[in-house]
């Protein structure tokens, strides 16, 4: 699919998800030859669920884990394993990512960090 029907489940859902930022991870050469962590964050919509089955029955899974959905309309990059979401002022560590058919949202298992 084009996304197309990524930006109506967007328009449609916009509404009803939380302001929350993505952290997106990269390494960051200080000139002197260390390499270090910059993080660039992004303005993203997403909401937080209990972590679905398939979360629960993956190796790592801790009762603290969520579920958390981002809706991927305005996202120029997908969303990966390095990345960090804060929601509601707490910050997960992305421990997995998948996507829908329609690439209309991301659900994350996301871990306290």
């Amino acid at each position: 699919m084009d996304g197309g029907l990524a930006r109506v489940f967007a328009s449609v859902l916009a509404p009803m998800y939380l302001d929350a930022t993505l952290h997106r991870r990269s390494d960051a050469d200080d000139g002197f030859g260390t390499i270090g962590i910059a993080w660039s964050d992004e303005c993203i919509r997403a909401q937080l669920d209990s972590a679905t089955h398939a979360m629960r029955m993956t190796p790592g899974f801790t009762d603290t884990d969520v579920a958390i959905y981002v809706l991927a309309a305005d996202l120029c990059d997908p969303i990966d394993s390095d990345c960090e979401i804060t929601v509601r002022d707490q910050r997960y560590a992305v421990a997995s990512v998948t996507t829908d058919p329609a690439l209309s949202y991301y659900l994350c298992r996301g871990q306290r960090a």
